[in-house]
C-alpha cells in the first residue's frame, strides 16, 4: 500500500502530539495558579490552540523561557512554538476529511438508495474521455466509482466530486490480503453490476480480472459479483487477449457469474468507420449487381488501426459469394510489420509469398487476397503506384492510417486528386487524433477534401454508456439466443416445442469468448445485410416481405414455420434441393457460409476436425463442398433470412 493510506493515523498521532506538548506548556506556565483555575486554563490554552489562536502566545514563551531559562522549559517552549502550527494543521485536515464525508454523503443521498455501482479502474486519458462524453448514465441512479493507484490533485479530486463520481485513491493489487476484503467493501464491489477495467497495462487489467469469481467451481474467497454483472476489460495486445480467453473459457458449459467482454479501442474505432461509411458505398447507389460489387482496399499505414482495417474488410467486405476482395497495404516498415500481421494466419488456409497473402480457393469461395508493398508515402513512387492501379483495378475504398499529421494531410491530397482524375469518388478515410483543429476543418470542407472523412478519435468514440450498454453485444446476444433456440423439425413431426424462453444472458455466459466473437462479427455483417438483401430481391424480381413468406411462412417452400420452430418441408437432402433451386435463397446461404469462412480464417481457424482449442471446424470450405461432405450444415446459413422473418 502507498503512504498516502497511512495519513489519517499521522494526523491522530501529530494532533495527540501537538494537544500534550500545549498540556504541558500550559502547565509550566500557570504553575503559580491554584490548582482549579490552573486545570481550566491549561485546558483552555490546549483548546485554543487548534483553534488557531492560542491563549499562551509564542511572545509569552519566549519571556517565560527568558525568565527562568531551564533545561525543561526551554525543551518544552521549543517544541510549544511547533505545536503552535501544527496543532491548526490539524484541524484543518481534520475538517477536510468531514467535508470530504459530508459532500460523499450528499452525493450518496442524492442518489437514493438503490443505485447501480459501477466500478471504472484506472484513471487515464481514455477514462477521462469515457466520462467527459457521458451523457446518457443517470448519476443520480448510478454509483460510479473511480478507483485509481495514482494520486489525484486536489482539485481534480473535488471536480470529480463535483460532477457525482466517487474517487478511491487506492491499488488493490497491492494491497495485504488481510486489508483487501475492506477495501473491496469500501467500493461496493460485491454489489457492483458494471466493472470496467481500463488501466493502461493489459497485465494489471487482466490481474484485476482474477480477483472476481468466475462461477461455483472458483476460488470462494473471490469476489462474487450479483445476477447479470458485467466484466469490460480493456485489452489490445494479442496474447494477454489469448491467455483472458483461456482464462474465462474455464467457465465453458456451466454458467459464469459474469458477462466479460473483452474491449480494444482501435476495433470499435474501425468498426464505428465502416458502419458509418460501409465498404460497399461506391456501389449503393449505382446499377452494379452483387456479384461485382468487387472491394479494392487500399490500406496506408499498418500499425494497430491499419491492422484492424484490414481484419474487418475481410468480415465486411463479403457482399456475394463470388465477389472480389482485393487489399492493398503500404507501409514504409512492412517487411518487419506484415510477418507479425501475418503471424495470426494458418498456413492450411492461406497461401503465403514474399508480397502477397491468398485465401486458399478450397477454405471459401470468391476471392481474397492481401497485398504488401514496402512504400513510403513521402515519395513519388508510391503515388505512381496509385495511380497505375487506379488505371487497371480501381479502388473502392482508402484508410489512411499515418500518424505523422502532415504526411497524412499531403498523402490524402494527392490520393484524392489521383482518384478524382478518373471521376471517382471514393470514400477516403484518414487518422486525424492529434490536431483537433484541423480535424474539425477537415469534416467541414466541401471542396478540395469533399470526399475525404475523418476515423473518430478513440477520445470522440469511447463513451460509459458506450461500454455498459453496448449495442452490437445486444445484437450479438440476439442472435447467440436465436442460433441457441433454433428449432428445426423433420417434415412428419407434429412437435412445436422449443426452448426460447431461456434466459439469453445465461446462454451468453455458457460459451467460450471465441463464439461470442463470432456472434459479434455476425451482428456487424447484419449491417452489410440490411443492404445486401432488400438489393438481391430486387435483382430477383421479387418483393422481400412476400418472398419470405413463401420461403419460411406456415407453407414454406423450403420451411414451414409454427410459431415456435421450422418444419422441414421433406428431408434433409430435399430441403438442400430446394435451397439449390431458388436462387434468391441460395445465393443468401452462399453468401453467408462464405462470410463466415472469411471472419474465421482472419483468426486463424483452419478445416480439419472440429476442436475449439487447435481453432479447427470442417465447415470452413467452399459452398459446392460443405454441400457434399455436411448437407445437414446448409440450412443453417439461411439463419439471417430466418431471424428476420421472425422480426417481421
Amino acid at each position: 500500500m502507498k503512504s498516502k493510506d497511512n495519513k489519517p493515523r499521522f494526523l491522530y498521532i501529530l494532533a495527540i502530539l501537538s494537544f500534550f506538548i500545549a498540556t504541558v506548556q500550559g502547565a509550566l506556565y500557570y504553575s503559580s495558579y491554584e490548582l482549579f483555575f490552573k486545570l481550566l486554563l491549561v485546558l483552555q490554552n490546549s483548546i485554543n490552540a487548534f483553534g488557531f489562536k492560542a491563549t499562551v502566545t509564542i511572545k509569552d514563551v519566549v519571556s517565560y523561557m527568558n525568565s527562568e531559562p531551564t533545561v525543561l522549559n526551554k525543551s518544552v517552549g521549543y517544541l510549544y512554538c511547533i505545536a503552535v502550527f501544527t496543532a491548526p494543521y490539524c484541524t484543518i485536515s481534520f475538517m477536510y476529511k468531514f467535508l470530504e464525508r459530508i459532500l460523499r454523503l450528499i452525493i450518496n443521498f442524492r442518489r437514493g438508495k438503490n443505485c447501480e455501482h459501477i466500478l471504472i479502474f484506472g484513471y487515464n486519458s481514455d477514462v477521462k474521455s469515457m466520462l467527459r462524453n457521458n451523457k446518457s448514465i443517470d448519476l443520480k441512479k448510478n454509483c460510479v466509482h473511480i478507483i485509481t493507484a495514482e494520486d489525484l490533485a486536489t482539485d481534480e479530486f473535488y471536480r470529480l466530486n463535483k460532477k457525482g463520481y466517487l474517487v478511491h485513491m487506492i491499488d488493490v493489487l497491492k494491497a495485504n490480503e488481510s486489508e483487501l476484503p475492506d477495501l473491496l467493501e469500501k467500493i461496493y464491489a460485491e454489489k457492483a453490476k458494471n466493472v470496467i477495467l481500463f488501466e493502461d497495462s493489459s497485465i494489471r487489467n487482466f490481474s484485476l480480472l482474477q480477483l472476481f469469481r468466475l462461477n461455483e467451481a472458483d476460488d470462494p474467497s473471490r469476489i462474487k459479483l450479483p445476477a447479470g454483472a458485467k466484466i469490460s476489460c480493456r485489452c489490445e495486445e494479442d496474447g494477454i487477449s489469448r491467455l483472458i480467453a483461456e482464462y474465462y473459457d474455464k467457465t465453458s458449459g456451466t454458467e459464469a457469474f459474469f458477462d466479460l467482454e473483452l474491449i480494444g479501442l482501435p476495433e470499435m474505432q474501425i468498426h464505428k468507420m465502416y458502419s458509418e461509411i460501409p465498404l460497399h458505398t461506391v456501389y449503393k447507389n449505382s446499377d452494379t449487381p452483387l456479384h461485382d460489387w468487387d472491394v479494392h482496399l487500399l490500406v496506408v499505414g499498418l500499425g494497430t488501426l491499419g491492422m484492424e482495417a484490414v481484419l474487418q474488410a475481410m468480415n465486411l467486405g463479403v457482399v456475394h459469394e463470388g465477389n472480389r476482395i482485393v487489399i492493398d497495404v503500404a507501409d514504409p516498415e512492412i517487411e518487419s510489420k506484415k510477418h507479425i500481421f501475418m503471424n495470426q494466419f494458418s498456413e492450411d488456409t492461406f497461401d503465403f509469398s514474399d508480397s502477397k497473402l491468398t485465401l486458399k480457393s478450397s477454405a471459401a469461395d470468391g476471392h481474397m487476397e492481401i497485398n504488401f508493398y514496402s512504400m513510403n508515402a513521402k515519395y513519388n513512387d508510391f503515388y505512381n503506384h496509385i495511380r497505375q492501379n487506379t488505371k487497371t483495378d480501381p479502388y473502392t475504398y482508402a484508410v489512411i492510417t499515418l500518424e505523422d499529421v502532415d504526411l497524412s494531410v499531403n498523402c490524402v491530397m494527392q490520393i484524392e486528386e489521383i482518384f478524382c482524375e478518373h471521376s471517382a469518388h471514393i470514400p477516403i478515410l484518414m487518422r486525424m487524433d492529434s490536431d483537433r483543429r484541423l480535424a474539425g476543418y477537415i469534416s467541414d470542407a466541401s471542396g478540395v477534401l469533399a470526399d475525404v472523412s475523418l476515423i473518430d478519435d478513440r477520445s470522440c468514440v469511447i463513451t460509459l454508456d458506450m461500454i455498459i450498454n453496448r449495442e452490437i453485444d445486444k445484437r450479438a446476444k440476439e442472435y447467440n439466443h436465436f442460433y441457441n433456440n433454433i428449432s428445426i423439425i423433420s417434415a412428419d413431426d407434429t412437435g412445436t416445442a422449443d426452448n426460447s424462453d431461456a434466459d439469453a444472458e445465461k446462454e451468453w455466459n455458457k460459451i467460450r469468448l471465441f463464439r461470442r466473437l463470432s456472434s459479434k462479427a455476425a451482428a456487424y455483417h447484419d449491417e452489410v445485410k440490411n443492404d445486401i438483401i432488400p438489393r438481391l430481391a430486387a435483382e430477383n424480381g421479387v418483393e422481400l416481405k412476400e418472398k419470405l413468406e413463401q420461403l419460411l411462412g406456415p407453407s414454406g417452400l423450403i420451411m414451414q414455420y409454427t410459431g415456435k420452430a421450422w418444419r422441414m418441408n421433406g428431408t434433409e437432402q430435399e430441403l438442400l434441393e430446394q435451397i439449390k433451386n431458388d436462387r434468391f435463397a441460395y445465393t443468401l446461404a452462399s453468401l453467408e457460409h462464405r462470410r463466415w469462412c472469411c471472419y474465421m480464417a482472419s483468426i486463424g481457424w483452419r478445416c480439419g476436425e472440429r476442436s475449439d482449442r487447435f481453432r479447427r471446424n470442417p465447415c470452413i470450405v467452399t459452398q459446392e463442398e460443405l454441400m457434399k461432405k455436411l448437407p445437414d450444415m446448409c440450412k443453417y446459413d439461411l439463419m439471417s433470412l430466418m431471424a428476420r422473418y421472425q422480426k417481421l
